[in-house]
């Protein structure tokens, strides 16, 4: 098994004990600024601000922090997963750009020593800190305050503070940890000033409609669809989430309102919209997945790694049995889209080619469909 397989297998599930630490802490505030500013082009409606009460249950949104944040992992990670983190392509179409323009971030200058601390502290659990704060404002100060009190959590100045901290205080926990956030908070603060911040700006002005395309589709059709799904797996109030750097591979977790949050794909074109459904059904059972594959197992299997390959296979199969219950006419897309997205071809049975691509045992796949089937029928 290799490492990759490792990090999907722990971004497949849902609910962690990150996400809880995390976003421990009371709400921190609806303040929705800086980095957070819905581009003049975007559609009135198409973005709910975290400072508006959203009528809708599960609201289409852009969230730009989380994007700078995953932005920065996908240019230091090497992705080599089965479903890559993040979406196929991203890094090395965002290095074509900096290089038309003669461009170098502080991110782009230490990425050698960042790569190199990445392998050896495995911090990529980071990639959902943001997710538990409102802004980069929050997060940095946040992060800022833990790396002066040197991650003792003791000398926080007050409860709410310490618990603000405790997410990169999870993670972060020896010296050599900290000095690698401080030098990535750096880089990344430079990124977003000289780099991501005007060229995300630009992205989302001309992605404005497919993020209207999404809503239309997502509120007026299949959210109704999955409800009974997202109410029973406890996800009845929630935020979609459209993130540039992510492609096949969501991620989910409690967010900074209280709410699930779930990032899934930003397609560039309307016509594309579907992909986000398939990448939110591929969310939305993750929870499932690691049970099943824990339960079927054996500890043997477990410590090989063929569970963590297991796991990433199962999620993707699972989001596919929740489609052809809810929404089978989405499920040649799904296929279509997550073998892309693993880099095969389907010249043929396009049902075959998904099953040996993302093959699981049996008694996995039947425990998988059990539960779905359990969860929709409300037991």
């Amino acid at each position: 098994m290799t490492r990759s397989v490792c990090i999907v297998s722990m971004l497949s599930r849902s609910i962690t004990r990150l996400f809880v630490l995390a976003v421990g802490a009371p709400l921190l505030g609806c303040a929705s600024t800086g980095s957070t500013t819905v581009p003049p082009a975007t559609p009135p409606g198409a973005l709910v601000t975290a400072a508006a009460q959203p009528p809708l249950r599960w609201p289409v949104r852009t969230v730009p922090h989380v994007d700078l944040w995953l932005h920065a992992f996908a240019l230091l990670s090497e992705d080599t997963a089965a479903v890559p983190l993040y979406r196929r392509g991203y890094r090395d179409s965002i290095t074509v750009i900096k290089n038309s323009r003669n461009l170098l971030t502080g991110l782009d200058a230490n990425r050698e020593a960042l790569v190199k601390g990445l392998a050896r502290g495995n911090y990529l659990d980071a990639q959902f800190l943001p997710f538990g704060f409102a802004n980069w404002e929050e997060l940095q100060a946040a992060a800022e305050q833990f790396l002066q009190l040197s991650g003792d959590m003791r000398r926080a100045p007050t409860r709410e503070a310490a618990m603000r901290m405790q997410g990169f205080a999870a993670i972060f926990s020896s010296t050599a940890d900290r000095e690698w956030l401080r030098l990535f908070l750096t880089g990344v603060q430079d990124e977003a000033v000289r780099f991501f911040l005007p060229e995300h700006q630009k992205q989302l002005r001309e992605r404005a409609s497919t993020i209207t395309a999404v809503d239309s589709v997502w509120q007026q059709e299949y959210r109704t669809k999955f409800e009974r799904f997202l109410n029973n797996t406890s996800q009845r109030q929630g935020d979609m989430v459209l993130s540039l750097p992510i492609g096949g591979e969501g991620r989910t977790g409690p967010g900074y309102t209280g709410r699930t949050m779930v990032a899934v794909t930003y397609p560039a074109r309307p016509a594309d919209a579907a992909q986000v459904l398939y990448v939110f059904a591929h969310e939305a059972t993750g929870a499932l997945v690691g049970p099943a594959v824990g339960d079927n197992t054996t500890p043997a299997e477990q410590r090989a790694g063929v569970a963590s390959r297991y796991i990433s296979s199962g999620q993707v199969q699972a989001g596919a049995m929740l489609l052809a219950k809810l929404a089978p006419e989405l499920l040649p897309g799904y296929r279509q889209y997550y073998l892309a997205q693993a880099g095969r071809r389907a010249d043929g049975d396009v049902r075959a080619a998904f099953d040996a691509a993302f093959g699981v045992p049996t008694i996995i796949r039947d425990a998988l469909q059990k539960q779905i089937d359990i969860v929709l029928s409300g037991i």
